[in-house]
């Protein structure tokens, strides 16, 4: 039972390979379907890791592995598909089929917060920078929505334009590159603790998420990480209110 977390973390892996196939044979729908795949396998091994008390260093490392292939190089595959499709709307130039390959600084930025992660993460409550699940599931639900959702809602409307409009995507792989090497904190969707006390936020966002759902039905998917970022924010600012408090003698 002690291998349990290390075999999800290998499945994660395997799955990743099997989209990033997906992705370049033009099937990125079913591979943004293995991506929330993979996110769902990326918390259990954790889980089963803490439940088994059989966390190791291999562990460790061969989780962060599984998360470069997953949730960097296989995202930044589905960004690449999109910068290509957008590189044949716009006027052929000597730059025509070189942005696109700017989709792979997600995995540059995604191996970089990994490593930093392995190396200096100690706090199991908020992670500096943007988590890379987070990442991988706001990129994947763009291919998935816009198969999923009817023309006329409005995320659909938005998605159809950022899909054809190349600046946008490149500025979309910046912000988000930016964003997962930055220092800003998000706070962990881990629980390790059952309860309200400590789960706050994380509460917040599982309960904000399914009224989302319900609201947008699955058009609500790209709106998941806006609201996480939001609650973020808003956990630090609450924080830095009641550290700066004078205390009361």
């Amino acid at each position: 039972m002690k291998w349990l977390p290390n075999l999800i973390s290998l499945l994660n892996l395997f799955l990743g390979c099997v989209a990033l196939v997906l992705v370049f044979q033009g099937m990125a729908f079913l591979a943004s379907i293995l991506v929330f795949v993979c996110a769902a396998l990326d918390y259990l091994d954790g889980a089963a890791a803490r439940w088994l008390k059989a966390g190791t260093e291999t562990g460790k490392q061969l989780d962060a592995l599984a998360d470069l292939v997953s949730f960097g190089v296989l995202p930044s595959a589905i960004m690449f598909t999109l910068l290509m499709d957008a590189s044949h709307r716009v006027k052929p130039d000597q730059w025509h089929f070189v942005f696109p390959f700017v989709a792979f600084f997600i995995a540059t930025a995604s191996a970089w917060r990994l490593a930093r992660f392995n190396v200096n993460e100690q706090d199991d409550n908020w992670f500096s920078g943007l988590p890379t699940p987070a990442n991988a599931m706001l990129i994947a639900s763009i291919p998935f929505v816009l198969h999923q959702v009817q023309e006329s809602r409005p995320v659909h409307m938005a998605l159809t334009w950022l899909v054809n409009s190349q600046p946008a995507l490149l500025a979309l792989v910046g912000i988000l590159s930016a964003l997962l090497v930055s220092r800003l904190k998000m706070f962990s969707l881990k629980m390790t603790r059952l309860g309200w006390r400590g789960n706050e936020l994380r509460l917040i966002f599982f309960g904000g998420c399914v009224l989302l759902f319900f609201a947008f039905g699955l058009s609500a998917a790209p709106l998941f990480l806006f609201f996480y970022l939001f609650l973020s924010l808003l956990g630090q600012l609450v924080g830095w209110i009641r550290s700066s408090k004078p205390v009361q003698g």
